[in-house]
């Protein structure tokens, strides 16, 4: 609480944060939706599509979780930062994930096909790009609205 409330006439969200969300959410939707259809493309079973799609959305979010932690600082100084319920919801994340494949119940229940050591790779690097991505972009965001 270092800063002072915020004015009551004040609206929730401004304008930019507006514009700077909803480029955040264009850029992970069209990620994914990329990756969904070159699955497609490359003769990829639909269960797995969907697999891959879901689990490069999982990995998006997670992205932008870490580059919405804070504006002012480095997404390195976001990771570090501790936060137990964060750390708690990406294990959960993570085992639920882990689930969906080990268990064939739960794939089924899911409908997802097998995931290979390249399909979960294109997941993280998805996940990757969308941080790299918007922290590069954060910075050059904040330094136009600042001038």
């Amino acid at each position: 609480m270092r800063r002072p409330p915020r004015a009551p006439a004040e609206p929730l969200f401004s304008g930019p944060v507006t514009v700077w969300s909803l480029l955040q959410g264009i850029f992970a939707f069209g990620l994914v939706a990329g990756i969904y259809i070159m699955a497609f493309r490359r003769g990829m079973p639909e269960n797995e599509a969907r697999a891959l799609a879901f689990f490069s959305l999982v990995t998006a979010v997670a992205a932008l979780i870490f580059v919405n932690r804070s504006f002012s600082a480095s997404v390195l100084t976001a990771i570090s930062r501790p936060n137990p319920a964060l750390k708690f919801v990406l294990l959960t994340v993570a085992a639920t994930l882990a689930l969906t494949q080990a268990w064939p119940v739960a794939r089924d229940l899911f409908r997802f096909g097998p995931l290979h050591a390249d399909d979960l790779a294109l997941t993280l690097g998805a996940g990757t790009l969308v941080l790299c991505t918007l922290e590069f972009l954060k910075a050059a965001w904040h330094r136009q609205l600042r001038a």
